[in-house]
């Protein structure tokens, strides 16, 4: 995703890959990395393919060799036979960077501040544990007390409770806001389905902000642009399409 200062930008992705994301949120050195590691771990045995979203405060940690040319670049790319690395100097929405993510799980590391999909709370002391803790809670890990069983039964929770909401704010769902209904989500009292995006293919931004389609508008972007784009020769199999269309200039 990518928003222009300068002007709007209309941007659509279809058709999207249903992910089912968490967040494992908890202070430093509570013993994050090691139970998203162990998730991403017992996940990839079981056959599924997992992203890994981190946040980190401050700048990243460029290498000496690579920092005199990223000190000038705007985007930087390095590509090799088997990976790709990029790297963009400004910061981008944690929902930003998940629609262009290709995975059956999404594991989120930190973003204490999200509140669009479920969390499990690494902890070292019960004042942290409660600070934490605001609904969206699936699981709890203290600090050193990871155990096998425990990874078995928290990628089950994720299994079974993952979602991500767009934090669009429409309030279709009759919720007055995405962090309402993920309350409810977690809650047992809403499913998923509830939100206006989840029986949508695409996903439709417009200067940044997510806006809900309803599945007339949804049918409507996937025949207009699918079938412009399967007009166009030398077009193979589509698996995923991206418009981007700027606006006008401010």
């Amino acid at each position: 995703m990518q928003v222009k200062e300068n002007g709007a930008v209309f941007k659509a992705i279809l058709p999207l890959r249903r992910m089912k994301t968490v967040a494992i949120i908890g202070f430093k050195k509570s013993g994050k990395t090691t139970l998203l590691t162990a998730l991403s771990s017992r996940l990839k045995q079981q056959g599924y393919r997992v992203g890994i979203v981190k946040h980190c405060h401050g700048p990243l940690d460029i290498t000496e060799k690579d920092r005199l040319f990223f000190s000038d670049a705007v985007r930087v790319a390095v590509i090799s036979d088997s990976q790709t690395s990029v790297i963009t100097r400004r910061s981008e929405k944690l929902a930003d960077i998940l629609a262009g993510f290709d995975a059956d799980y999404v594991l989120v590391e930190g973003f204490k501040q999200e509140k669009t999909l479920p969390r499990i709370v690494c902890y070292s002391t019960p004042k942290e544990k409660k600070e934490l803790s605001c609904g969206l809670e699936i699981g709890f890990v203290k600090n050193g007390a990871l155990r096998d069983t425990t990874v078995k039964k928290l990628a089950g929770e994720i299994m079974r409770k993952g979602f991500n909401l767009p934090g669009a704010d429409c309030g279709r769902c009759g919720a007055k806001t995405c962090f309402n209904l993920a309350k409810g989500i977690v809650a047992g009292k809403q499913k998923p389905g509830a939100c206006a995006y989840a029986h949508s293919k695409s996903r439709l931004w417009i200067n940044g902000k997510p806006i809900a389609l309803n599945l007339f508008v949804d049918g409507l972007l996937q025949n207009v642009i699918g079938g412009f784009v399967r007009s166009l020769k030398g077009v193979e199999k589509i698996k995923k399409i991206v418009v981007e269309i700027p606006g006008e200039k401010t």
